[in-house]
C-alpha cells in the first residue's frame, strides 16, 4: 500500500466526505496542513529544530513538490525562525496547493456553485475514499487496540492530536479516551530525540497559533 503524504492524508481526514468541506475550524485546518508540511521535512531528515528555531540540516531536495517549495522558503530565509513562524508562513495557500493535487490524482473532485446566484461556492467531495479509509484505518487500529504501525501513522496522529480533530474522527469514543490515546502516541518513542524534539516543537507552535486565533475570533465577535 502507497502512503500519500502527511499533508494530504490529514486534509482528507479533515474534510467530510459528503459535504466536501472541513469539519473543524479552516483556521485550524490550514495549521495542521502547514505543520504536516514541516513534520514531513523533518521526517526526511531535511529540517530540524535547534534552540527553538527551525534550521535546514540537509538540504537536498525531496521529492514532494509542495514539500520542497516549503524547503526553498526555509533556505533562503535570511535567519533562523522559530517553528510558529513557518507554520503561520507556510499556511497561505497551502490547503488549495493540496486539493489541487487530490483533484489531479482522482481522490476527490470539485464542485463549485453560487449561493443566491451570487456568491461562489466550492465544495471537495470524496471521488476515490481509498487515500482516506487507510489513513482512518491505521488510526483506528492505534486508538482501539495500540497496533501502531510505524512513525507515519504516529506522525499523523501527533497532528490530529494538536489540531483537536481526532474526536470529529472517532464521535463512537469518549472523546477524552481519544485524546488520551492520540496523546500517549505523539509522547512514544516511536522517533529518535531530535526528531521527536521538533515534532513536539512544531506541535507547540500550532497549538499557539490556533489558541491565538480562537481567541482573536472570539473577541472580534464580542
Amino acid at each position: 500500500m502507497t502512503v500519500i503524504p502527511l499533508p494530504d492524508e490529514l486534509l482528507l481526514l479533515g474534510y467530510d466526505d459528503a459535504a466536501g468541506k472541513p469539519l473543524i475550524s479552516a483556521t485550524s485546518l490550514d495549521l495542521g496542513l502547514a505543520g504536516a508540511v514541516l513534520v514531513e521535512l523533518t521526517l526526511a531528515g531535511r529540517i530540524g529544530v535547534e534552540g527553538k528555531k527551525v534550521r535546514v540540516v540537509d538540504p537536498a531536495p525531496v521529492d514532494d513538490p509542495i514539500a520542497e517549495a516549503a524547503l526553498d522558503k526555509i533556505r533562503a530565509s535570511n535567519k533562523p525562525r522559530s517553528a510558529q513562524h513557518w507554520v503561520q508562513t507556510l499556511r497561505s495557500g497551502l490547503r488549495e496547493q493540496i486539493l489541487d493535487r487530490l483533484v489531479e490524482t482522482g481522490v476527490v473532485e470539485r464542485e463549485e456553485s453560487r449561493v443566491l446566484g451570487l456568491f461562489r461556492r466550492v465544495r471537495y467531495p470524496a471521488l476515490n475514499p481509498a487515500p482516506e479509509t487507510a489513513a482512518h484505518g491505521r488510526l483506528d487500529a492505534a486508538i482501539r487496540t495500540n497496533d501502531l504501525s510505524g512513525r507515519h501513522t504516529a506522525a499523523l496522529a501527533s497532528l490530529v492530536r494538536a489540531i483537536d480533530l481526532g474526536p470529529k474522527l472517532f464521535p463512537d469514543l469518549p472523546a477524552r479516551q481519544v485524546k488520551n490515546r492520540l496523546g500517549e502516541i505523539a509522547e512514544g518513542d516511536w522517533a529518535g530525540k531530535a526528531v521527536k524534539d521538533a515534532i513536539n516543537a512544531i506541535n507547540a507552535a500550532m497549538i499557539a497559533a490556533t489558541t491565538a486565533a480562537t481567541t482573536a475570533a472570539v473577541t472580534t465577535s464580542n
